[in-house]
């Protein structure tokens, strides 16, 4: 039970830090955590209250299954979306957590047309691609849309739902808020630069030579750090 609530405070705070890093627009969006086989935490609809993720509590995490049903928790519904949720975390045993923003330039990368360009260590992390998915509405609301947008992301760590936001997938909490930072991050060097198509590249094979797995845990470390420390300044 203390490891339940300690997981639902961290998932809390990953709500939280979306807002207070401007990862998200309007308060919108939300991180889901893989509690099992056929549950996950997430928060509940706080939206219906007049409330946003901006200030997400522990109190605020339900405990839906994969067909969104509240089995325990102090909302009657999760926030919306979840199918993703359900889909990659069948799909995909790498992935424990998974989150959806709003992100402002991510998704102006992808209604610019624009292929992520491997210029930034922040993109490093999408070596393997970043797929945008382009169905209506924009909104993710059946399963058969979910299983979808999870088969468009396939062993990717992202997915830009064009037009709407993006889906971001890690092997735990932090890794991915820190792997959601780092693509609005780069996005935004690129969307910002004023020569995008003319950005200096690095090849593939020198990224994965010398972009180690030690390295990113390192630098993870630091991120989280970072993030729950401006967060709780805030």
């Amino acid at each position: 039970m203390e490891e339940l609530e300690l997981l639902k405070e961290k998932l809390a705070i990953a709500n939280r830090i979306l807002v207070s890093e401007e990862l998200t627009e309007l308060g919108r969006g939300h991180v889901s955590y893989k509690l099992s086989s056929n549950e996950i935490l997430i928060p509940g609809h706080l939206h219906d209250y007049n409330r946003s993720i901006a200030d997400c509590n522990a109190g605020d995490i339900v405990t839906i299954d994969y067909e969104g049903n509240v089995v325990e928790g102090n909302y009657p519904e999760s926030m919306h979306e979840f199918h993703f949720y359900s889909a990659v975390y069948r799909k995909r045993q790498d992935v424990h957590s998974a989150l959806h923003m709003h992100a402002f330039y991510t998704n102006l990368l992808a209604i610019s047309n624009m292929r992520l360009r491997m210029a930034t260590r922040d993109a490093f992390l999408f070596l393997d691609g970043l797929p945008v998915f382009a169905k209506l509405p924009l909104f993710v609301n059946t399963p058969e849309m979910g299983t979808s947008m999870a088969e468009t992301l396939g062993k990717c760590r992202a997915v830009v739902h064009r037009g709407h936001g993006a889906f971001v997938v890690g092997k735990s909490i932090e890794d991915a808020v820190i792997t959601a930072a780092s693509l609005e991050r780069a996005c935004k060097k690129q969307v910002l630069s004023p020569f995008p198509d003319k950005l200096l590249e690095y090849e593939e094979k020198e990224i994965r030579l010398t972009d180690t797995e030690e390295i990113r845990r390192e630098v993870s470390e630091i991120d989280w750090g970072y993030f729950t420390t401006r967060l709780f300044r805030k």
